[in-house]
């Protein structure tokens, strides 16, 4: 069968001549079955090849090709009339097929690069074309995606060779680590290798080496669950460019490209560990300057990148880091080795110096604090997202666009990146200004009664003596049938006994909260004057934070019925929260997060 599937054997064939086993007609579409074919039909994630059928009678415009049965059919629409067993010329759209060659490839390379970086990942699937991903089972660091991306063009620049052969079911159980759990019936087995790799299954058209895939961009990373995908493109081939000499001298900077950066390279690394090894330590300092100074050696090679294309220039930088790093090991290990050991007597059996034993910082004691206290009365502590929608931060807490209470938060919006994807690019997405988008969120999961506590970061464009740029609050949120006003009381009655302590007072006042109906500020008497007036407080009473009963339409848009069910959502600052609490003697909220070692020593 594999002698019926050229593409399989050869991934540049662009036609064929050959006879027509069948066709048949499907209203406007035509399916026609060829003895030999150069099309691949759509499967792995690749979509099918396209082109032209042409006989002495009529021509097929190919528009999708699927495999059925071991055989591939052409499906499209016929101009004229084609016969059984008549002779055909069977042509593919090459540039298309290249383009899927490429994709293809680089889903190969990709996959060998995140293997190597995160051993015991499953593959599950992947496809390519406009939205390409590989998805896996298991967990991956949205921070590597640089790393990946650089890797990959790595082994992109290197021009690796790619090799397919076909093998039987044992055979491919033997040489690959990892096998499909359903393989294709009536499809030959075959496996591809990259040099420097082990053998994967394979069965779609591939490049001849990695220098055709082409520069390749890691978009994102993306969880859900146990599954991961990693997003990748490809962008244009860069016009092709000669290779430069090794001599540093007079560099033909327009002919720089990876390899020749990276030889180069080599090659100083490789002399100045020989000089190193045979220069006294006084004769050191002199070497660095001839190779590092400002018109060093390896200098000069290393102004050469900003020659090389955008896509070479990651990888590169990243073999000038490692450069750097192996050269300054070389040198410390020299001086290291000519240094005279102290002959002074020491007694090993001393014991040693213990490093100071340190603890939490203030403000995770906060909120471990306020999470215990309200886990008494039954809220349980939930997670949601700090960076999210406009949506659930505004709109559906009764925000619309447009509505001047935005401009009470001060927010911080994300500019996003220019995608195809349309479901990315209508949507604002910001640094969350409250925790009260986890609100809608928790009514969302429709599990009812709700009392949780969501305790996150959230960023506002403030800083003085009671406001930073980014802190923790913590949500309360409390859903439930015949929810009053005098049950948000006791929630703040029994928190303020129990965080504060006795001599600790509050106040409710008449407020304004867009997301709740009727609102209230919460004040607590200041804990530095204990009411009197100073530079935290200025009149003796300090806000704690906003509360209210949950607004019909926040209800609403967490499809909640309104007139089953009500409740009550508080919103207080972590920091806040604590620099109000007896004893702390906190002034100035930005003390929190200055780093001084002599202030956090304190708690």
């Amino acid at each position: 069968m594999a002698g019926n599937l050229l593409y399989l054997s050869d991934s540049y064939q662009k036609s064929v001549k050959t006879k027509i086993l069948a066709v048949t007609q499907k209203g406007k579409q035509t399916f026609v079955m060829l003895e030999q074919t150069v099309f691949y039909p759509e499967g792995g994630g690749q979509p099918s090849d396209q082109g032209l059928i042409a006989g002495s009678n009529g021509k097929l415009k190919v528009t999708h090709c699927r495999l059925v049965s071991g055989n591939v059919v052409h499906e499209g629409m016929l101009k004229g009339t084609f016969t059984e067993h008549e002779e055909v010329t069977a042509q593919i759209d090459w540039t298309l097929r290249f383009d899927h060659m490429r994709w293809h490839s680089a889903r190969h390379l990709l996959h060998e690069v995140v293997t190597q970086a995160i051993p015991g990942l499953v593959p599950v699937k992947g496809e390519h074309g406009t939205h390409a991903y590989i998805e896996y089972q298991g967990i991956i660091n949205p921070k590597l995606k640089n790393r990946l991306e650089t890797e990959t063009n790595m082994l992109v620049a290197e021009d690796r060779q790619f090799a397919t052969e076909f093998v039987t079911i044992d055979e491919l159980k033997e040489r690959v680590a990892w096998v499909p759990e359903k393989l294709r019936k009536n499809k030959p087995l075959r496996i591809l290798t990259i040099a420097g790799f082990a053998p994967t299954p394979d069965g779609g058209t591939q490049v001849k080496s990695s220098g055709e895939v082409g520069p390749v961009r890691v978009t994102a990373i993306e969880s859900a669950g146990e599954l991961t995908r990693i997003y990748y493109a490809i962008d244009p081939l860069p016009e092709p460019v000669k290779k430069t000499t090794r001599s540093t001298e007079n560099v033909n900077t327009q002919s720089m490209t990876l390899n020749s950066f990276r030889t180069l390279l080599i090659d100083i690394e490789n002399e100045l560990f020989e000089k190193i090894s045979k220069r006294a330590v006084h004769e050191l300092e002199a070497l660095q300057v001839e190779y590092f100074g400002s018109h060093g050696q390896a200098t000069e090679l290393i102004k050469e990148l900003r020659n090389l294309p955008d896509f070479e220039r990651k990888a590169a930088g990243q073999l000038v880091n490692e450069f750097k790093s192996s050269i300054q090991e070389a040198f410390i290990r020299r001086r290291e080795s000519q240094t005279p050991v102290n002959s002074q007597w020491f007694d090993v059996s001393l014991p040693g110096i213990k490093p100071p034993q340190g603890h939490l910082h203030i403000v995770s004691q906060a909120i471990m604090e306020i999470t215990e206290i309200f886990s008494r009365i039954g809220f349980t502590r939930v997670r949601h997202k700090e960076v999210d929608w406009d949506e659930y931060a505004f709109e559906k807490l009764n925000m619309p666009a447009h509505h001047p209470a935005r401009d009470e938060w001060e927010t911080f919006f994300i500019e996003q990146p220019t995608t195809n994807d349309q479901r990315r690019t209508t949507k604002k997405i910001v640094l969350t200004p409250h925790t009260s988008n986890g609100q809608v969120r928790e009514m969302e999961k429709g599990k009812l009664p709700i009392r949780m506590i969501n305790i996150a970061k959230c960023y506002r464009r403030q800083s003085d003596v009671s406001h930073v740029p980014m802190f923790h609050q913590f949500e309360g949120l409390y859903i439930d049938y015949h929810v009053s006003i005098g049950n948000l009381k006791g929630v703040f009655d029994f928190f303020v006994q129990n965080f504060y302590g006795e001599k600790r007072k509050t106040r409710l006042r008449p407020y304004h909260f867009q997301f709740t109906e009727p609102s209230f500020e919460v004040d607590i008497n200041c804990g530095i004057c204990l009411g009197k007036g100073c530079k935290l407080c200025k009149s003796g009473w300090l806000e704690l934070g906003g509360a209210g009963m949950v607004h019909p339409n926040v209800l609403k848009a967490g499809k909640i019925n309104p007139d089953e069910y009500n409740g009550f959502a508080f919103g207080w600052g972590a920091e806040r929260t604590y620099m109000m609490k007896s004893g702390t003697q906190l002034d100035d909220i930005r003390l929190l997060y200055n780093n001084d070692l002599r202030f956090l020593e304190q708690f």
